[in-house]
């Protein structure tokens, strides 16, 4: 190995202290909470009339009657593929849960609901033999989201919502680090934290006409401080911790607008565009009283972006429905900052749904296929270990069940 490149390799394992609070821009984002909206490409703000409305648009729970249960699963089959030194390749599925349930208490303008989401996430595990491990070895992210929510029929074409949001998240991640020049072996650091934040997400529903309507929220940022504890091991040398430590995120604000309208009778089409304040990810430290770990930053200088859907929705019979969708997402991680924890791209969504729905039941199946375009990074703060060509594609299955009383 050259002695530059062992120099570069020593500074990002320095640096990578702080590594256990980078996350993925869009792709550490889940819009997917309901097996009708992803079946559109997540086009859903201005349609919003099943109970997940808590999640993509709390006005649009006004539009039901009674009271209503849905709850499901969203299963994620990743494949990301590094061409650098060596090549290494990732496929690790996830499984997201999503429940929901709303009444309007015999009462004609009001509506209650609450919904369990996961609404964030990171699952990732490179291995730790690879050159990628001395940036992240293994890492999770969770982020539940329970959001009891109220909204009110204003009167028969504007209604509004609220969800208050109270999240609780715990990050987990574990790589490699240097302890010295070979033959010195690598040692192994982990941390785990968690910590609970509120936020709040209100929207609005304009119906223009029986034909057309007009929808947007506005889901407000919040902090979390992950507090738990961080160590380093190798074999042969005396453990470094247990310590507590604790490193902070603040995770963006975003807002959302749409519009969906029926051409004719069996059809109804939307159009979203999403904004993202990605920008709130410029850089964080770890916090900890024994020195190993304290005070160590990451720089992240994420930024803003927006994604563009498309969706729509035709009704074959009474009973059955069929979906589908196009989304666009910008890229939040600029390649200075590029990570294997963060492999993030402009993504290109693509969307298929079907439903069947009865008087007390309904079921709806989506699926998705993300394509996030390729990047080549070379000379970033990380190099030369992220240096190569970076692929990623997802496919996604989704299930929601509803009942009706």
């Amino acid at each position: 190995m050259h002695l530059n490149t062992f120099r570069r390799i020593v500074f990002v394992a320095a640096l990578g202290f702080g590594l256990v609070s980078i996350a993925r821009g869009g792709g550490i984002e889940v819009p997917q909470q309901g097996a009708r909206a992803a079946g559109q490409a997540d086009a859903f703000t201005a349609q919003a009339d099943d109970p997940s409305a808590i999640f993509y648009n709390p006005a649009g729970l006004t539009q039901l009657k009674g009271t209503h249960f849905s709850g499901g699963v969203f299963a994620i089959f990743p494949e990301f593929h590094f061409s650098g030194e060596g090549g290494e390749s990732m496929r690790l599925p996830s499984v997201l849960p999503h429940l929901y349930a709303e009444t309007d208490f015999g009462l004609d303008r009001w509506r209650f609901g609450i919904g369990l989401n996961d609404t964030m996430g990171i699952n990732e595990d490179w291995g730790n033999k690879g050159p990628l491990a001395l940036l992240v070895d293994k890492a999770s992210l969770t982020l539940l989201s329970i959001s009891p929510t109220v909204s009110y029929k204003i009167n028969d074409h504007l209604s509004a919502g609220v969800a208050l949001n109270a999240y609780w998240g715990e990050l987990n991640v574990r790589r490699n680090v240097m302890l010295g020049a070979p033959p010195i072996p690598e040692g192994t650091f982990h941390f785990r934290g968690h910590d609970e934040a509120v936020g709040v997400t209100p929207g609005i529903m304009w119906k223009i006409d029986s034909r057309s309507t007009i929808g947007a929220y506005y889901r407000s940022p919040y902090h979390l401080d992950f507090d738990g504890d961080a160590r380093i091991t190798a074999k042969g040398v005396p453990e470094i911790g247990p310590s507590s430590a604790s490193t902070a995120l603040d995770f963006p604000q975003s807002a959302g607008i749409g519009y969906a309208v029926r051409p004719i009778e069996p059809l109804k089409v939307e159009a979203d565009v999403i904004w993202t304040d990605w920008s709130s990810f410029e850089k964080s430290s770890i916090s900890s009283s024994d020195p190993h770990f304290n005070g160590q930053k990451t720089v992240y200088d994420w930024k803003s972006g927006f994604t563009f859907r498309l969706g729509a929705q035709y009704d074959l019979t009474p009973h059955w429905v069929l979906r589908a969708g196009y989304a666009y997402g910008q890229n939040a991680i600029p390649t200075s900052t590029f990570s294997p924890l963060v492999p993030d791209s402009n993504y290109h969504l693509f969307a298929a749904g079907i439903g069947y729905e009865t008087d007390r039941w309904s079921i709806d199946l989506a699926y998705q296929y993300i394509y996030r375009e390729r990047r080549h990074i070379h000379d970033n703060l990380y190099s030369p270990l992220t240096d190569g060509t970076w692929d990623n594609q997802m496919n996604c299955l989704m299930l929601t069940a509803g009942y009706k009383l």
